[in-house]
């Protein structure tokens, strides 16, 4: 209750205990030397890069070693993990799976069509998804990153909430614990034909699927395009950004996206506001701290 200025090093000290604290004491940037400057600096460099900020790029910007800028993005990305809503999505409700890291390099060479002058991929490496898992070989770095947004009912508005998960197969198992976890009874849900979401009329929700084979979007106005956004997003962060997602940190960097994508609306400065909130209410990083 009693406290003083330790004059010179922009911390207080309490009279009755004697200890030492600062304005980023109880955050995720306690016991940083870096200063408060360059801390303010990082976060609106995270802020205004749409596609996301590589370590190397913030070391740049503020100086010190690569790992000083890994961690400090890090951080961020928990913070903004942790304070995300918990509240179930509602209302008409967007779901796909896009596949991320561990894509199986091409072949040293190409095979030569038998009839046409032209090469082809050789069989082996070709991935799809209509192929058996037996038949064709996964990268044990690949994931499936589930996205779940929910649509804002005023018309061009596009998503106002997504949800991100990850998980090694978009099957029926994983696909129908998230929807029951995140998504309310009787909401309108939206996906692809895939066999994984063929139960969801069962379990009380109303269930609209897209031929994308056919078509981007049904005659009758039935879509992924906000899912498919997300992923777009995320697809330009990984191939022009960071270039490389390791499955130990996928589900960060998914939340960072559906962060950048909800908070697309706002300005700089109310985005920079939600930011820094959410960052200093995240407390101590817990996986973090160092």
């Amino acid at each position: 209750d009693h406290h003083y200025v330790v004059r010179g090093r922009y911390q207080w000290r309490c009279k009755a205990c004697s200890h030492t604290f600062s304005v980023t004491s109880g955050t995720p940037f306690a016991d940083h030397k870096i200063g408060y400057r360059k801390l303010v600096m990082a976060i609106f460099a995270f802020l205004i890069n749409q596609k996301g900020l590589a370590a190397l790029q913030l070391r740049r910007i503020i100086g010190g070693q690569y790992r000083t800028a890994f961690t400090l993005l890090h951080k961020i990305r928990e913070a903004v993990m942790l304070n995300a809503s918990r509240a179930q999505l509602s209302g008409t409700v967007e779901i796909d799976g896009g596949h991320f890291s561990g894509k199986i390099r091409k072949g040293r060479k190409k095979v030569k069509v038998a009839d046409k002058d032209k090469t082809q991929i050789p069989k082996k490496y070709s991935q799809h998804r209509s192929k058996l898992p037996a038949d064709f070989l996964h990268h044990p770095n690949r994931r499936i990153v589930m996205v779940l947004r929910e649509i804002d009912p005023a018309p061009g508005l596009g998503a106002v909430r997504t949800i991100t998960a990850i998980c090694k197969m978009e099957n029926t198992t994983n696909a129908e614990a998230l929807v029951q976890q995140w998504v309310k009874k009787q909401s309108l849900i939206r996906t692809d034909e895939w066999t994984a979401y063929g139960n969801l009329k069962l379990m009380g929700y109303t269930h609209e699927t897209v031929n994308h084979s056919v078509e981007f979007s049904s005659d009758t106005g039935i879509n992924q395009n906000q899912a498919e956004s997300f992923f777009s997003r995320m697809r330009r962060s990984v191939i022009g950004v960071y270039h490389r997602i390791s499955p130990k940190y996928m589900i960060d960097y998914a939340c960072e996206m559906a962060w950048r994508e909800d908070h697309r609306r706002l300005s700089t400065a109310d985005q920079f506001a939600s930011l820094v909130k959410q960052v200093f209410a995240a407390g101590v990083s817990p996986d973090w701290w160092q």
